[in-house]
């Protein structure tokens, strides 16, 4: 539902200061349009004023997932055995068989999901493009929803074999016009849909990537809000690959708009050169973990150019502060590991929740360049507000007892009452609102019928349809032949690779 004035009282909000520390304040904050207008002690409701009762309530800024890939829900619980090998062409380069529609649903299920849990900002490293109206299936999604988002356009993947299994990128001029059109009439949704640029060949030679930069950089050409690229490292590209940011640096192409993802397996000089540059990286715990790579975001020399994203629903939980745990407590036990190997104990734990829960806060804010619009709860600053409550089986005692370790340790998404998107109430009372469509950016190319609306278990219908669809589609396709094709396309290390174990 939507309301022009909204007034939370009596939360105990968490506000940071000057140096970024959370300090839990109880007070009143009231939201006039898309903005924090007032927090303070005691506000009168103004007339007309939508009033939410947040005595003893945990009221937190908006999360903010800096890489993901909405489409993928229905290849949920798909890859729960893979590695990056298996996974690229049964859960990603498989998009290139499904329909707009198929992506729509996909997508506006995904973007439910994480609003349900508390996300209400995030960089769409949308890889299921293959024609013009996959872009549009995926933006009026975005739209309908009410998420804010960087949605980043990658270049169209088509299938070029079925068997075997062969996709390709189509980098052709007429791809990239379809960037920059959408690229120059945005921002879209009053400025909460911005435009970026997904490009995953940054090992092009200099005179193919140094002008695909200059362009998406230039504001008459239609520039990105984001350039964002996924970064992998170590053994798989051999001892003496360079890193991403490295390749980036040497064209230099580094700059406050490039966010790296993963970027594991680090080389020793790649802190200094995400301080020197400004550019970030997002560490995602579930899927890095679940390939055996050691997150990022918490290393000394990352952390402040570092935020967290989700990479796939389809591996396992969407919620940032599921992500925010399991980067706490893998990096911890590393740290416990590395004093075990030099045959020493601590009596400190070396990283506290507070780290973890400003990576999807203020950090997102910064690695999605929007750190004057979103990421605290200040005057001024976009109303994107999560309200958890404090005496659900999960949050009793810990919600009163230190409310950052509550979100961070304890909360399920069940724990959130309500979710505040730009303003806009998207969940209430402990359920997603209903879902009113609106337009995509181009109204000839619409999946679902404007002004028609869809309760989540609607959508849900629709959703487990394109399962079955997408899932018939996929028969018969030699996936293991395709992984073969990457690891040689990739030019990976076969040396180092253990095929059977």
């Amino acid at each position: 539902m939507s309301s022009s004035k909204v007034l939370l009282k009596g939360g105990n909000l968490l506000v940071h200061d000057a140096q970024g520390h959370v300090v839990p304040t109880v007070a009143d904050l009231l939201i006039e349009g898309q903005l924090i207008s007032r927090i303070a002690e005691d506000i009168q409701a103004c007339s007309g004023a939508k009033v939410i009762d947040c005595h003893g309530k945990i009221i937190s800024p908006g999360f903010i997932d800096t890489h993901r890939h909405l489409w993928q829900t229905q290849y949920k619980a798909s890859h729960s055995n893979h590695t990056l090998m298996e996974y690229i062409p049964a859960g990603n380069m498989v998009g290139a068989l499904w329909s707009a529609e198929d992506l729509f649903w996909g997508q506006l299920s995904g973007i439910l999901e994480s609003i349900d849990a508390g996300t209400t900002t995030v960089v769409d490293h949308s890889s299921c493009n293959l024609t013009p109206d996959h872009p549009q299936a995926a933006l009026q999604a975005l739209l309908s929803a009410g998420l804010r988002a960087i949605y980043c356009y990658t270049p169209p993947r088509r299938l070029k074999s079925r068997n075997p299994f062969v996709t390709e990128d189509d980098v052709s001029e007429e791809t990239v016009s379809v960037y920059q059109k959408l690229a120059r009439a945005g921002p879209f949704g009053d400025g909460r849909l911005h435009i970026g640029y997904a490009n995953d060949s940054i090992w092009a030679p200099a005179e193919v990537i140094k002008p695909l930069y200059r362009r998406l950089r230039d504001e008459a050409e239609g520039k990105a809000k984001l350039i964002t690229t996924h970064a992998i490292g170590g053994p798989m590209r051999g001892k003496n690959a360079p890193t991403a940011i490295e390749i980036l640096s040497s064209h230099g192409l580094l700059g406050p708009d490039i966010l790296l993802s993963h970027a594991n397996c680090p080389h020793e000089s790649d802190g200094k050169l995400y301080q020197r540059s400004g550019a970030h990286v997002s560490t995602t715990p579930n899927t890095e973990l679940q390939m055996g790579w050691q997150p990022v975001a918490l290393l000394e020399d990352h952390y402040n150019n570092a935020s967290i994203g989700v990479d796939c629903h389809s591996w396992g939980v969407s919620g940032i502060p599921g992500q925010m745990r399991l980067l706490l407590q893998a990096a911890r036990n590393d740290r416990g590991v590395e004093l075990k190997r030099k045959e020493l104990w601590s009596r400190k734990v070396g990283f506290s929740v507070e780290q973890v829960f400003n990576l999807a806060t203020l950090g997102g804010a910064k690695a999605c360049g929007l750190e004057r619009e979103i990421g605290s709860l200040k005057e001024g600053l976009k109303a994107d507000i999560v309200i958890f409550e404090s005496e659900t089986p999960a949050m009793l005692a810990a919600a009163a007892g230190d409310p950052v370790a509550a979100i961070a340790l304890h909360s399920n998404p069940s724990d959130i009452s309500t979710v505040i998107i730009d303003g806009i109430v998207r969940k209430e009372n402990g359920q997603l609102t209903e879902v009113g469509i609106v337009s995509a950016p181009d109204p000839a190319r619409n999946v679902a019928k404007v002004d028609s609306k869809f309760s989540w278990s609607e959508i849900a219908k629709h959703v487990l349809e394109s399962q079955k669809a997408v899932k018939r589609k996929a028969e018969g396709l030699d996936f293991a032949k395709t992984e073969d094709a990457c690891i040689d396309g990739w030019y990976l290390d076969r040396d180092a690779l253990l095929e059977d174990q």
